[in-house]
């Protein structure tokens, strides 16, 4: 494991997804799923007393197909293009005589 933080924007992981799910084509974009929860906090500056607040957390993230050039969306036929089919060499027959 790296002893090192790894910090990624959202296109990078955009584009990571899409070669993780081998999507070659579309334009795709990111939605994140966020879960909020009421809680009480105490301020830094506070001697004791706490205030209402709200904690929200990322619980998930979706790839989602965008309009073509839809800002921060991504092309995946650019950054993921699909793999030129390789030719074949033909293996001579090992034929039992």
């Amino acid at each position: 494991m790296p002893s090192n933080d790894q910090s990624f924007s959202i296109h990078d992981l955009i584009i990571a997804l899409l070669r993780e799910k081998k999507i070659h084509a579309g334009w795709w974009g990111l939605t994140m799923h966020f879960s909020g929860d009421g809680t009480s906090v105490a301020p830094k500056d506070s001697t004791g007393s706490r205030l209402p607040g709200l904690t929200i957390a990322v619980s998930g993230v979706t790839l989602v197909l965008a309009k073509d050039g839809e800002e921060g969306s991504v092309d995946a036929s650019v950054v993921n293009p699909p793999k030129a089919a390789r030719a074949r060499k033909a293996s001579p027959s090992k034929a039992l005589h």
